[in-house]
């Protein structure tokens, strides 16, 4: 596995050099974490960008007690450490399921920027993918009923396969809610 994700990821963004691809094996890490593990606060991400070369993170906070999941990160996707560091006190990131990343040092990344053309315009495309994602993100927190949340959410998605909990959450209903909703929606899929 190694580093071929993040050279794929980054190629089908804009064409890279041989000498990035270079850079790259030498400064980036590829980790595997299991299930569960935290990577924010005091874990991996500390002043690193992640790339998820399989597996799936969440962002998650905790209110009363109970952890309320705020963003999904699945395959081929990258987190910037400036997103990390923008974290609260009471937020996280955890591994969801066990998953293979690819770490970027601070200083490293911006150090492409300076010295590799094809970053800029690779970042803005990564930024344009964020900008779409946050904003299925706030669409799905203004819709007023679950059943509204769950529609959208499985039409823009079908890429997590996670645990009722974590979706429940994400979609701001209970797992019971979620479940009924699941199981109506795979009923009239099916006629």
């Amino acid at each position: 596995m190694k580093f071929y994700p993040i050279f794929n990821f980054f190629n089908a963004l804009e064409p890279v050099s041989d000498e990035l691809i270079e850079q790259v094996r030498k400064h980036a890490t590829a980790i595997t974490v299991c299930k569960n593990t935290r990577l924010h606060p005091d874990g991996s991400s500390e002043k690193n960008a992640l790339f998820i070369a399989s597996g799936t993170l969440r962002k998650y906070t905790i209110i009363d007690k109970k952890q309320i999941t705020l963003s999904l990160y699945g395959e081929n996707e990258l987190i910037g450490f400036t997103e990390i560091s923008q974290y609260l006190d009471d937020e996280g990131l955890e591994a969801i399921c066990d998953s293979e990343l690819i770490l970027l040092p601070k200083d490293f990344v911006e150090d492409l920027y300076i010295n590799f053309p094809e970053v800029e315009k690779m970042v803005r495309k990564i930024f344009s993918l964020k900008y779409q994602k946050s904003v299925l993100e706030s669409r799905l927190c203004r819709l007023p009923s679950a059943i509204h949340r769950y529609s959208v959410f499985s039409k823009a998605t079908d890429r997590y396969n996670l645990p009722a909990r974590i979706l429940a959450s994400y979609l701001l209903m209970r797992e019971e809610t979620f479940s009924r909703l699941k199981t109506k929606h795979k009923k009239e899929s099916c006629l």
